[in-house]
């Protein structure tokens, strides 16, 4: 049996998402970080952002944790038993209905990088077309410049001196170089959370979640991954 206590820290990464899907038929999903943990196993986490909106999560509901631990991703099942403001902060406490498990989920893969990217906002009409239709109106040159810092099969971080509004839909533009073979990908992201960067007031570090992508392109991605993390196994123990 694994000890939440042993894993999760204040500050780490949380991944929510509903296991009951609402009538539209989708479970909701939502970043945002542990508070705290308390000696019992009970998980406090802070209410999610989106937009410029607190998402209140209410009590009774059910949901899915994923965590971005040090060690690894982790998952459990938990309710929401209890909401509180502590200094100004908003608080959910939720008690898991399971226990703590390493998380296998492939599109979570990730892999720490720096790959350049450049990238523009969609405008509102863009963004509507693209909630509706799932392609972009046009292929405009993509001007702002940016690095991935972090890479997964359902997202990625990264860092650019652009502000992007939390919810906003962004079109990124980045090359893979995988077994001699370079590919382009042009994806449009979800700004999920957005962080300063420490000692650069100038940037800012997102997180995004690839929208519409295309099955081929996200297991081409983990296998990227997948052949990246394998150099540098090798490369660690000298083969």
């Amino acid at each position: 049996m694994i000890d939440i206590l042993d894993i999760v820290r204040p500050g780490d990464r949380v991944d929510i998402e509903s296991v009951v899907a609402s009538e539209a038929d989708d479970r909701k999903y939502h970043i945002t970080k542990v508070y705290d943990i308390g000696e019992s196993g009970e998980v406090e986490v802070v209410m999610p952002m989106e937009k410029t909106r607190t998402v209140i999560l209410s009590i009774g509901v059910v949901y899915d944790l994923y965590f971005y631990a040090g060690k690894g991703i982790y998952a459990c099942t938990a309710e929401v038993v209890s909401r509180r403001n502590e200094n100004g902060v908003a608080i959910a406490v939720l008690v898991p209905s399971t226990e703590l498990r390493r998380h296998q989920r492939r599109e979570y893969f990730r892999y720490d990088c720096v790959i350049g990217m450049n990238a523009r906002a969609l405008t509102d009409e863009e963004s509507a077309f693209y909630e509706k239709h799932g392609r972009l109106i046009s292929d405009e040159q993509l001007y702002d410049k940016g690095v991935i810092v972090d890479l997964s099969g359902g997202g990625m971080r990264f860092v650019t001196t652009q502000e992007y509004k939390q919810g906003s839909l962004v079109h990124c533009r980045f090359i893979l170089n995988n077994r001699n073979k370079s590919t382009t990908y042009d994806e449009v992201v979800r700004i999920l959370f957005a962080d300063p960067v420490v000692n650069n007031k100038a940037s800012r570090e997102y997180r995004g979640q690839f929208l519409g992508m295309e099955n081929g392109e996200r297991e081409e991605i983990i296998r990227f991954i997948f052949e990246e993390e394998r150099k540098m196994r090798a490369k660690q123990s000298g083969m």
